[in-house]
């Protein structure tokens, strides 16, 4: 008895000495988990239901037995709290029980103090007629607003388990198909430099000079990750709101893009020329891509390159500033990034197209392709009649179709395009012709072949 005591003894302090160490180096595991925005001390993830832990720690998430503090919840996969996915919920609106991640984001959060996110209009754009304050919010806007528009929680699952990507599992959140939760900084809190806090990982490997990226790594946070890479001295930053010298993101007069993720490259990840991706809401799949071929006006493949990627055919074109004067020293063959025209959870308008564009803010419903409605978009860069000085109406375009010295279509038998009612009446619908990936297919006469968006 004496020498087992003994023993006892001796092996209790090498206990203490073991765990100290297990526990630094489940720290250092950690040190990516410590510097997201779940993981800071500071504002990090806190229960307002739980005590015992601390600000950050993982149980305000993860229960390994399933109750903490007297609260109990079932044994959901991944050790979660509470129901990560509802697969049943295949269209808004959602109920936060919906997806683990409304749990906090959104009006009735449970963490302490709660949690804003506003959209990015109002975030990186700087506009503040936005009411939107959660991300489930934006998910649920088809409840005020008819064409509201938003990704689709369940397509999104459906489409990360077909492409098999080994991180997305049968119980995962459609939510880290963008997100690691565990690396996600607080990019909110930082409008000027996002690319710095940024808050997306990449859903495919890709390798970046030597670099692995993938769902594993944050993307963004490396010089060679920025807008201003995609497509070297073609990526200028719009407007922010209000303003005719600073730029988005955050009203700097950063205009490169070298401040902002490199959101062409990670939103191509799904939307591109090559995967199917079907829209519940759309009742088909969506247009295909293609965000990085270059080739002309005349190419031949479907889709065809974009020219608001790196595709530049056409022979002049009627923009606004800051892209008539860009200091990058160039007029023509821009570069744009998705969220110049998208927000990434929902919109009011169609499409997900933001609520202000280039300093600008689209005051006018949107309602898709009915008539030229999304003409009153498409002016905050383009120039329309107005900006030419020939009209009072805002939204006509006589000019670059027909007058302009890069005109496509001449003046002549109106009412074959038109419709009866006179040159310009009643306007054509935009999306037509103006479409990702389209040319001028739609014409009845005059087909030029041209690239149109």
């Amino acid at each position: 008895m004496v020498v087992m005591r003994a023993i006892r003894l001796k092996i209790k302090p090498i206990l203490l000495v073991l765990s100290s160490v297990l526990w630094g180096i489940s720290l250092c595991w950690a040190g990516d988990y410590l510097d997201s925005a779940h993981g800071n001390n500071v504002y990090g993830v806190k229960q307002i239901n739980l005590s015992s832990y601390a600000r950050g720690n993982c149980g305000h998430c993860h229960w390994q037995h399933a109750s903490v503090d007297g609260n109990v919840g079932s044994p959901f996969p991944f050790a979660l709290f509470a129901l990560n996915f509802n697969i049943s919920a295949s269209q808004a609106p959602y109920e936060v029980s919906d997806n683990m991640c409304f749990l906090c984001h959104s009006n009735s959060s449970v963490q302490v103090n709660g949690i804003q996110n506003f959209d990015y209009s109002k975030t990186f754009g700087g506009t503040s007629n936005s009411n939107i304050s959660s991300i489930l919010e934006s998910f649920n806007l088809k409840n005020l607003y008819p064409s509201a528009s938003y990704h689709n929680l369940k397509d999104i699952y459906d489409f990360a388990i077909k492409k098999g990507w080994p991180f997305f599992k049968e119980k995962s959140n459609p939510c880290v198909a963008c997100h690691n939760p565990h690396l996600a900084k607080r990019i909110k809190s930082y409008p000027s430099s996002p690319a710095s806090y940024t808050a997306v990982s990449l859903p495919i490997e890709k390798v970046i000079s030597t670099r692995k990226e993938s769902h594993y790594t944050l993307w963004g946070d490396n010089l060679d990750e920025r807008m201003s890479n995609f497509y070297s001295g073609r990526y200028q930053a719009p407007y922010s709101y209000g303003s005719t010298n600073t730029y988005e993101p955050g009203g700097t007069t950063i205009y490169d893009g070298s401040n902002l993720p490199d959101y062409a490259t990670f939103c191509i990840s799904c939307h591109n020329q090559y995967d199917e991706i079907y829209s519940t809401e759309l009742g088909r799949n969506l247009r295909k891509i293609d965000w990085v071929s270059e080739g002309g006006d005349n190419v031949a493949t479907i889709p065809y390159p974009d020219k608001h990627g790196r595709n530049s055919a056409t022979n002049s074109v009627h923009l606004k500033d800051p892209y008539a004067s860009s200091p990058l020293g160039i007029s023509i063959g821009f570069v744009t990034s998705c969220t110049d025209c998208h927000e990434p959870h929902g919109s009011p308008n169609p499409y997900l197209l933001r609520t202000e564009v280039n300093g600008i803010l689209i005051t006018q419903s949107l309602v898709g392709n009915i008539g030229n409605e999304l003409g009153y978009f498409c002016r905050a860069c383009h120039k329309d009649d107005a900006a030419f000085g020939r009209t009072n109406e805002i939204n006509t375009w006589e000019y670059i179709h027909h007058d302009s010295p890069d005109a496509p279509y001449p003046k002549n038998r109106c009412s074959h395009c038109h419709g009866p009612g006179g040159p310009r009446k009643p306007p054509i619908p935009c999306l037509n012709c103006h479409k990702h990936g389209s040319k001028d297919d739609w014409a009845p006469i005059y087909k030029t072949g041209r690239v149109c968006f």
